[in-house]
This record gives structure tokens, C-alpha cells and sequence, in this order.
């Protein structure tokens, strides 16, 4: 078992260099989680999505969202069988999830998860955002693990 993060700037960090998300919602008495593409900024997620489908639906439904976001190095060997460690660095977090009505904090968000991948000049108006959702989570809690690194 990892040892467990308490510096927020190494959260944050882990947040900033994963390259994708899994976002954990509530369908009823059942889990739903998918992965995503995601932007990070100041406690805040934003998502994109289409404007239909069970991410928007189960949302809708309740606004309680948990996320997780990893860093894998790699496989540590050993010599005996059930002893093998992961070099590791992982992120959950749990907050309140909110489909963006307004235009301009939507492409503000928006331009957070083009900006992450993308590297490309572009201007944010000539996109096709039409049937597009953008989700923001305000981020209430996060709990950080790792192993192997330098600073365990």
C-alpha cells in the first residue's frame, strides 16, 4: 500500500500530469464510472460531453461525483510471488458536478481541456460547440497515494 500524499502542490501536480480521468457517478444503487478527458484548475474539473447520454442523465439526477486520476511508472519485480510493488502516484476526489449554461465560463473550460491536449493555435470561438455539455466539479475533497517515488 502506497503512503499516503499530504502535500497539496504533489496533488495538484498528479491532477496536472495524468493524462486522463475516471469520473465515478450515482446511477441509483449503482456505480457508473467512465474515463475521460479532462481540464484542471484552482480545485475546479471541467469536462466535456455530449449534451445527451448517461453522464448528462445521471448528473441530472444527482450532483455528487467522485473522480480518480493516476500515474503509473511501473512494475517493480521480485522474486517471490504476491511481493510485487507498483511505482505509483494516484489522486480520488469527490465534489459537486454542474452542466455549464453560461457561454463564457463554457468556454473557459473548455479552452482548460483543449489547452491540455492540444498545442495547436486556435481560437476558441470558430469551434463547433453546438449539442456540446461542459461539466465543471468543484473539488471538496482529495486524497492522494503513492509508492516508489523519491518522496515517500
Amino acid at each position: 500500500m502506497g503512503k499516503k500524499i499530504k502535500d497539496e502542490k504533489i496533488l495538484e501536480d498528479i491532477l496536472l500530469d495524468a493524462q486522463y480521468l475516471r469520473l465515478g457517478l450515482c446511477d441509483n444503487d449503482r456505480p457508473y464510472i467512465v474515463p475521460i478527458s479532462f481540464g484542471y484548475k484552482d480545485r475546479t474539473i471541467y469536462l466535456h460531453s455530449s449534451g445527451k447520454g448517461t453522464k448528462i442523465n445521471l448528473i441530472k439526477q444527482n450532483k455528487h461525483a467522485c473522480f480518480e486520476v493516476d500515474n503509473f511508472y511501473e512494475t517493480l519485480p521480485s522474486d517471490e510471488p504476491c511481493s510485487y510493488y507498483m511505482k505509483y502516484q494516484s489522486v480520488v476526489g469527490y465534489g459537486t458536478a454542474t452542466i455549464l449554461e453560461d457561454e463564457e465560463e463554457r468556454k473557459e473550460g473548455l479552452k482548460l481541456i483543449i489547452d491540455r491536449y492540444h498545442n495547436k493555435e486556435y481560437n476558441i470561438d470558430d469551434l463547433k460547440t453546438k449539442g456540446v455539455a461542459i461539466i465543471r466539479i468543484d473539488v471538496e475533497e482529495l486524497h492522494g497515494r503513492q509508492y516508489g517515488m523519491d518522496y515517500d
